[in-house]
């Protein structure tokens, strides 16, 4: 694997999915259902617990740093309210 192709993954992450100021390459958005609110805000039961007793296995839902990227900006814009969607999980 190239250093190119290393680091894409890692400017997504910190930069989001529009990092190059391309809006068309990512189709999903972080408010869609498909996505998982709970990896947006770190704390996925599934991402949590796995590897323990309480293992709930693989999550059916989006988890993409770059959509958390995208969510930490525009939460700092305005509050989207997703903590609340996750304390119902």
């Amino acid at each position: 694997m190239s250093a190119q192709a290393q680091m894409l993954p890692l400017l997504d992450q910190l930069m989001g999915t529009a990092r190059d100021g391309d809006e068309t390459r990512q189709r999903v958005k972080f408010t869609d259902d498909r996505v998982c609110k709970s990896h947006l805000l770190d704390c996925c039961p599934h991402d949590i617990l796995a590897g323990t007793r309480m293992d709930l296995g693989e999550c059916t839902k989006i988890h993409d740093l770059a959509l958390r990227a995208d969510y930490e900006i525009a939460s700092k814009e305005r509050d989207l309210f997703f903590e609340l969607d996750v304390s119902f999980i």
